[in-house]
């Protein structure tokens, strides 16, 4: 049995990660802002062979990542998958986005990520892994996702940064690049998205739960999974 934490494991990608680490006997803690999804999320799993516990969190508040992190620290000791995933996203042209909206998304897209990592950075042994929840917008503009965009590849440049400070200690560090997947994130961007042609969440999160299962030997610094219909 080993320990994985993973931010934002209540919805999307991340609850299809959870289920994968439970059904397989691991330890799982998750943690978000909302105290419902959380409730929901431990029942639905509650006879599932590994141990899940829920903690209310909100990723872009830096005193709450520090509270949970000395729990976690005491209570695991050693984190063997750290999986950022937690993400938000807000429209609006260059002239209007609000600063607030542009704070909150590099509050929890890229910060968060950043302090948490660095929170837990003790704990991380060797053959630890750490996943860095990337997009295609980590490398590729779009009007409108400026905000997103730029915590995206700020992201991806954290990530390979991390992933080179830790090749001496042997733990592995990977970022996902992942294209327009039907999960819950669209739901405030508005109408007009063809959820028809995007990825589906448990096939993305079986992708990625294939490559962390990789041998210690074999390491994916990075990988790209998009719709068959590429970029919509």
């Amino acid at each position: 049995m080993k320990n994985v934490v993973i931010s934002g494991g209540t919805s999307g990608i991340g609850r299809q990660l959870v289920h994968l680490f439970l059904e397989e006997g691991h330890n799982v803690v998750t943690f978000s802002r909302n105290k419902k999804k959380l409730n929901k999320l431990f029942n639905e799993v509650k006879n599932f062979p590994g141990k899940l516990s829920c903690m209310q969190c909100d990723v872009s508040k830096p005193e709450q990542i520090k509270k949970i992190s000395i729990k976690l620290k005491k209570d695991l000791k050693t984190v063997h998958y750290l999986i950022n995933n937690s993400g938000t996203n807000s429209l609006g042209t260059i002239d209007k986005i609000k600063l607030n909206d542009w704070k909150k998304i590099i509050d929890v897209n890229l910060t968060g990520p950043f302090y948490l990592t660095q929170c837990l950075f003790s704990t991380l042994r060797k053959n630890s892994i750490v996943l860095n929840m990337g997009s295609i917008a980590s490398k590729t503009g779009f009007p409108n996702w400026s905000a997103y965009c730029s915590s995206k590849f700020g992201l991806k440049g954290f990530t390979e940064s991390l992933r080179e400070e830790l090749r001496p200690k042997g733990v592995r560090v990977i970022h996902a690049e992942v294209g327009a997947t039907n999960t819950a994130i669209w739901d405030d961007l508005g109408d007009g998205w063809n959820k028809d042609s995007m990825m589906n969440e448990k096939e993305v999160a079986l992708v990625i739960f294939d490559n962390l299962k990789l041998k210690n030997t074999v390491n994916i610094d990075e990988f790209t999974l998009m719709p068959p219909a590429g970029i919509l």
